[in-house]
């Protein structure tokens, strides 16, 4: 029998303590039962059986894809870089659902709509993703330099001539998303990835090779506001003290589903606009159910 949907994730020890704010948010939460599957890079005993707290489904993955990098040791690039690999794979990892939605360990959930649209999304047959574009992002203002930047990483993944058929178009962050089991872009992005690593080995590889599966087919999708992928480290969000919650910087301050703490903002205290005050408050940006007491958690 298929089962509904998991939300995956993926971590080491090094991020762990950070992927506790997701799994604490999905299970304190959730309307419904939902799975997490979780992939294990290489955790410690003692981080294993916090993780069995909240009863996932556990793979440890191999390498889904066969690639050289530099020098030929793969340890180089580092445990983070097999969850990367491994998201066109979650089908394999983690068999037996028909809605899978990836949530970076980094991000977690404010708001269930935002898990329950992303479903209901994939129920349609469609995958449903987040560009890296938004009002409160500084980059969407400085477009010449983004797209010479987006175009530069698919030149190097996929070369000149494929680069100008999907660099002009925004980035889709991959750290959200979510896509039916059924869906031809799983295979599409599986297949590019391929050709990513086959020219080169870099941060970017899963997310460009995402972008170039998306935008190089017709097949069914959705993009969604950045309000189901917040991108901290491109604009703090900022607190609203009488709902107790995270928000957009900016009126009318609609509220955040899903916040990723991209970049530094996981890794230290963040000073934060609140909003009908003239006054900020310094937090970290982690889960904490205490915000809808409107505590100022320090």
């Amino acid at each position: 029998m298929t089962a509904r949907a998991i939300i995956c994730t993926a971590s080491d020890d090094r991020f762990f303590q950070v992927s506790l704010s997701l799994l604490r948010s999905i299970r304190d939460q959730q309307s419904a039962d939902i799975d997490i599957g979780y992939l294990d890079l290489g955790l410690s005993e003692e981080n294993r059986a916090t993780l069995a707290k909240f009863s996932p489904e556990i793979a440890s993955p191999g390498w889904d894809v066969d690639f050289a990098p530099p020098g030929r040791d793969r340890s180089t690039v580092g445990p983070g870089f097999k969850a990367m690999v491994s998201r066109p794979f979650l089908r394999d990892h983690f068999p037996g659902y028909e809605t899978y939605i990836w949530i970076d360990a980094d991000a977690w959930i404010q708001h269930w709509w935002a898990i329950e649209w992303l479903e209901k999304s994939a129920l349609q047959g469609r995958l449903s993703i987040v560009p890296e574009m938004d009002r409160a992002y500084a980059h969407c203002f400085d477009i010449k330099s983004y797209v010479r930047w987006t175009v530069e990483q698919q030149t190097g993944y996929f070369g000149a001539d494929e680069a100008k058929r999907v660099g002009y178009n925004p980035v889709l962050n991959c750290g959200v998303f979510s896509m039916p089991a059924a869906h031809p872009v799983w295979d599409v992005w599986a297949d590019a990835m391929r050709t990513a690593l086959g020219r080169k080995v870099g941060f970017y590889a899963d997310q460009m090779s995402l972008n170039y599966a998306v935008y190089t087919t017709d097949h069914p999708r959705c993009f969604l506001p950045s309000t189901f992928n917040w991108l901290a480290n491109m604009a703090l969000p900022a607190f609203d003290p009488e709902a107790g919650e995270l928000v957009e910087p900016d009126i009318p301050h609609r509220p955040i589903g899903i916040l990723h703490l991209t970049g530094d903002i996981k890794l230290a205290s963040q000073r934060i606009a609140m909003v009908g005050r003239d006054e900020t408050m310094e937090s970290r940006l982690f889960y904490d159910p205490r915000r809808r007491n409107r505590a100022a958690v320090r």
